[in-house]
């Protein structure tokens, strides 16, 4: 094993566990984390795209999916290729870790960024991640690839899972 994939039920904790496990870990990581602003639950709300370990910021350019009620997600595909690909880049040239924080189906015609995740599940870093547990297509390529594990979340072992993955990150790290 050398990279980590969480998966689980919608809002089980999976990125709680992520933050949980590297503020345990003490490593540099780099990559991406997507989130929605303090909307989260509203109609018409707003998902965003970030390089991991900074602020997150509102900002229009960092928008990656709009939703309003009752229409299908408008996915700003280009972004992920921007955006969401600069920073996985950016994670393999300066840390020790790349964190993919969630991968999931709206990516799926982002094929620079797909390109960027599976190169980096190939390269010399570790990665954690999450990635959604119903979504299929190009996130086949990882759950098959032989050094990727996933591992589901729930409630519990949402808990006891930091500490677990702190001490084999350190491990696959120091590798």
């Amino acid at each position: 094993m050398k990279h980590i994939f969480l998966t689980g039920e919608i809002r089980i904790g999976k990125s709680t566990v992520i933050k949980k496990t590297l503020s345990l870990l003490g490593a540099k990581c780099g990559g991406f984390q997507t989130y929605f602003s303090e909307n989260r639950l509203d109609d018409n709300r707003r998902l965003y795209i970030g390089e991991f370990g900074q602020l997150p910021s509102y900002d229009d350019e960092y928008v990656v999916a709009r939703f309003q009620r009752g229409q299908a997600p408008c996915v700003l595909t280009e972004r992920f290729d921007i955006l969401g690909a600069q920073y996985i880049l950016n994670a393999a040239k300066a840390a020790d870790l790349i964190v993919m924080d969630e991968l999931g189906k709206m990516e799926r015609h982002a094929r620079r960024f797909q390109s960027a995740v599976l190169e980096s599940i190939e390269g010399r870093l570790p990665v954690f991640g999450v990635i959604r547990n119903s979504a299929g297509g190009w996130l086949n390529q990882i759950r098959q690839n032989p050094g990727v594990t996933i591992i589901t979340v729930d409630e519990k072992n949402r808990d006891s899972l930091p500490e677990l993955l702190a001490r084999e990150l350190s491990r696959l790290i120091k590798c």
